[in-house]
């Protein structure tokens, strides 16, 4: 381990008691998932809008654009503690104990990205400068993204898929 992620690791340490053991993700970690999320939101909304003729990611349906979009970040950290960009990078979001984030971190998370992003997006770039990699959200919601065992990424499922074909 490298005397940055070290330092993070210390840090926390200071601050709870069963995040020791975790290593904070570092910012190209949670870019990537970031991006896999993104390209999996435009799947959703290439291949469902024309088929919904309309009633979903077209100008007068944003109502139901915003549950897609929440249901999509929402409910997988709820049951997983990450989204599944988050899964293929091999981080989760964690409480400041170490338990994965649950239903009562959510709406503290979705505040503080909303005032993350209204700030034209400052508190989403504070993760460069923070210590801990902590975006507001991150901040305001306690929570931390730290990366989880070699169990939970994509080569162990796609392994998993080559013993299957055999």
């Amino acid at each position: 381990m490298n005397k940055k992620n070290q330092n993070k690791k210390e840090k926390i340490n200071r601050d709870s008691k069963n995040i020791s053991n975790l290593e904070i993700a570092g910012l190209i970690s949670r870019l990537y998932a970031f991006m896999i999320d993104l390209g999996l939101i435009f799947i959703i909304i290439y291949t469902f809008g024309p088929i919904s003729g309309n009633k979903l990611f077209h100008e007068d349906a944003a109502t139901q654009d915003i549950l897609v979009l929440f249901g999509y970040f929402v409910i997988p950290t709820i049951i997983w503690g990450r989204t599944p960009g988050k899964w293929v990078a091999g981080i989760i979001v964690v409480m400041k104990d170490g338990t994965p984030a649950g239903p009562a971190s959510i709406p503290r998370e979705m505040v503080g990205k909303f005032v993350s992003y209204i700030s034209f997006g400052v508190g989403i770039l504070w993760i460069i400068l923070d210590k801990e990699n902590q975006g507001w959200h991150d901040k305001i919601a306690g929570t931390y993204v730290v990366r989880c065992d070699q169990k939970s990424r994509l080569p162990f499922f796609l392994n998993f898929l080559k013993n299957k074909k055999k």
